[in-house]
């Protein structure tokens, strides 16, 4: 190879390494060392890469090249996101800690490098619930541990979500624990001896309010609740003690606190200095101030229930409105003075002073002012004096006040002694007529009163006449509707058949159909009679149903039932088997118990299918009293409509029979009333397609001398 070759190749090679060697030092990360016991402001040792889409990881970013950061520029508008990269070098021979803030950023992220190559992660920022920050506290904190003799790679992302929590510069600052600690000491210090005069001042006005009931009082305590609860937003005390949870909420809040605040100095403006009356031209000024702190609001909520980012346009609307405000009430003042309105000369000099102050911290707030310790807290310092001043504005207002009340007062005492002779003699003369009055009214009341207790009584004779006999109609004839059915049913069938029939039946036939017609006649006459026979004794009888209890033959009973039941068995196929002792006897009320029989055998011939079978038992039990059981294998009963059987608080429940025969409600209820009438109970047992066994208990016969003799004279309304 030519020498010239090889010199332009070893110039190309060193070309090269110089470039590389370049690169790399423009890579490599700035080292900031720790000075021990003091607070670093860091700033152009910083390395930065801007991440436009706000997407890459931790494992991505170490990957891009950092660029030094540029002091001088200003962050893009909009939601942004920017890396940090810098190296902290502890030379000290302990363990140094650190607390990093870079700014009031919506999500501030830390990653270090541990030993074993991965990344330990701690997160703060201003949208970030306060439990779940690295520092649990409103300032954005986040803790960094630098081993004794050892440097640590530091990555900070900074994420800016909306405009108020997105510094328009990075920068980054090293405080140490003391330094933390001192600094939120006298944050807690100041504020709260700030929000103690706010408190005290306000429970004083709020008395001085309940004891004049003047609504300038009213209107200066909230003005005065609202302007702290504004610096408790300011100052971080709403996040960390009101809603520390809400920390968007937080950021939004401040639109309302504000127009709270600006609302109710306005009314108190307008009420202390009395405008509407004095100055309705100013009044008018101050009511339309007023109504602009519709658009804050507006926007606020606007911001907080969408994705549009208001909040910076709120600052500046705010600062506009809040310094118009001031300067209006300044001018107010100053009319009101010139007017000879005394307590206004109060108003304006403890304005003065808070005007001066609210203006230097609505242009910090503006960015047209820096921020420093005279626009922080010259708001507040004029605040407190214009409590001051204002506490004796409105001591000299209540001493106004006080005094022409006490001339009220003394007016009134003269006017009331001038009218209280008056008013008794009135009084006297009234008094006298009154009892006259009273005492004849009293007396006729008394005559009255005794023709309406005379009235009273007889109407509820007549009243427990008409029921007893409704009563008695209602049961005669439910009695009727469930008894005299199945005869009549029986004769209209036999009639039917000799009409239509007879000219081609045998004489015989025709002889055994009349025996049958003759007796479903006499059984419906004996029946007809009975029930004729017990309503007679229900109208006579002065307590409702007589109960007249007799030995009873229970085999004769049940066997004359059957016989009435015969036919309507017949029709069905339904076989009846009978198990009852013919020495059998029970002391009870003949239609009483001949009632019990016939219903429940009426109602199991009713519910039982074609070729079913019934049977009637009888027997004596130990107790002195005889069971009868009727039992079935028909359809069975609903549970829901056992339940309801016996019951009289409900109306009776209707079902349809086996050959569609109207079901039995009210039968059953008597069958209840008869039975415990008699001195027993009447019970049920039954399933759905398993048939029903009812069953009751009446006394027996050797057991009557044991029965009260009171129920024998005394009657009971069914």
């Amino acid at each position: 190879m030519p020498r010239r070759q090889l010199n332009s190749a070893l110039i190309l090679c060193l070309l090269l390494w110089l470039a590389a060697t370049s690169m790399a030092s423009a890579q490599a990360p700035a080292i900031v060392t720790l000075r021990p016991g003091e607070e670093q402001e860091v700033q152009g040792q910083l390395q930065v890469y801007h991440d436009a889409g706000g997407n890459l990881s931790i494992g991505e970013v170490q990957r891009l090249p950092f660029t030094p950061l540029d002091t001088q520029a200003t962050l893009p508008a909009g939601k942004t996101v920017h890396w940090i990269r810098v190296v902290l070098q502890n030379n000290s021979p302990h363990e140094q800690t650190r607390f990093l803030y870079a700014g009031d950023w919506s999500l501030l992220q830390l990653y270090t490098l541990k030993p074993d190559g991965s990344w330990e992660e701690r997160q703060t920022g201003q949208l970030l619930p306060i439990p779940e920050r690295d520092v649990p506290q409103s300032k954005p904190l986040v803790r960094v541990k630098v081993p004794a003799q050892s440097q640590l790679l530091l990555y900070l992302r900074l994420q800016g979500d909306i405009a108020l929590y997105k510094p328009q510069e990075l920068s980054l600052r090293l405080q140490t624990p003391e330094q933390v600690v001192q600094a939120n000491n006298r944050r807690l210090l100041v504020q709260g001896f700030f929000m103690g005069i706010i408190v005290v001042m306000a429970l004083y006005n709020l008395v001085l309010y309940f004891s004049v009931r003047d609504r300038s009082y009213l209107y200066y305590v909230l003005a005065l609740l609202g302007t702290g609860l504004y610096f408790m937003f300011y100052h971080g005390f709403a996040l960390e003690l009101l809603w520390p949870r809400a920390p968007f909420w937080n950021a939004h809040s401040f639109t309302f606190l504000v127009t709270f605040n600006g609302l109710f100095r306005l009314l108190f403006t307008k009420s202390y200095l009395n405008t509407k009356h004095s100055m309705p031209r100013w009044d008018r000024l101050l009511t339309l101030l007023s109504l602009l702190y519709a658009l804050p609001v507006a926007m606020g909520l606007l911001s907080y229930l969408t994705p549009l980012d208001l909040l910076q346009a709120c600052v500046d609307l705010i600062g506009l409105i809040g310094g118009a405000v001031l300067v209006a009430m300044l001018l107010v003042s100053v009319v009101a003075l010139r007017q000879g309105y005394r307590p206004a000369l109060y108003f304006l000099i403890a304005n003065v002073f808070f005007v001066v102050g609210a203006l230097l911290f609505i242009l910090k707030e503006t960015h047209l002012l820096p921020n420093n310790t005279l626009t922080v807290y010259a708001a507040q310092v004029g605040m407190l004096a214009q409590v001051v001043l204002f506490s004796l504005g409105l001591a000299y207002r209540l001493n106004t006040v006080t005094n022409e009340l006490a001339a009220e007062v003394l007016e009134k005492e003269r006017l009331k002694l001038e009218k209280e002779t008056e008013r008794k003699r009135l009084a006297e003369q009234q008094k006298r007529e009154l009892e006259l009055t009273v005492a004849n009214r009293t007396a006729a009341l008394r005559h009255k009163t005794q023709e309406l207790n005379e009235t009273v009584l007889q109407l509820r004779e007549s009243e427990h006449k008409l029921l007893r006999l409704n009563q008695i109609k209602d049961r005669f004839f439910s009695i009727i509707s469930h008894d005299l059915r199945t005869p009549l049913a029986t004769l209209d069938s036999f009639l039917n058949i000799l009409l239509n029939f007879s000219g081609r039946m045998k004489p015989e036939q025709l002889q055994k159909l009349a025996s049958h017609t003759q007796l479903s006649v006499h059984n419906l006459q004996s029946l007809l009679e009975n029930l004729l026979q017990w309503a007679s004794s229900q109208a006579d009888s002065d307590h409702g149903m007589r109960f007249a209890p007799e030995p009873l033959q229970v085999r004769e009973v049940v066997q004359r039932n059957l016989e009435l039941l015969k036919d309507t068995a017949a029709a069905k196929s339904i076989h009846c088997q009978v198990q009852v002792p013919g020495d059998l006897q029970v002391y009870a009320d003949a239609n009483m118990f001949d009632f019990l029989v016939r219903n429940l055998l009426h109602n199991a011939i009713k519910f039982s299918g074609a070729g079913g079978k019934v049977s009637i038992e009888a027997r004596a039990l130990h107790n002195g009293f005889a069971e009868i059981t009727v039992q079935d294998n028909g359809v069975g009963i609903e549970a829901a409509v056992k339940g309801s059987l016996f019951q009289r608080e409900h109306p009776p429940l209707t079902t349809k029979g086996t050959a569609n025969e109207k079901g039995v409600g009210l039968g059953l209820l008597l069958c209840r009333q008869f039975a415990e009438r008699c001195g027993g109970s009447i019970h049920v047992e039954s399933e759905p397609n398993k048939g029903s066994r009812f069953w009751f208990l009446v006394p027996l016969h050797r057991q009557r001398a044991m029965a009260d003799p009171k129920r024998e004279l005394e009657g009971e309304i069914l």
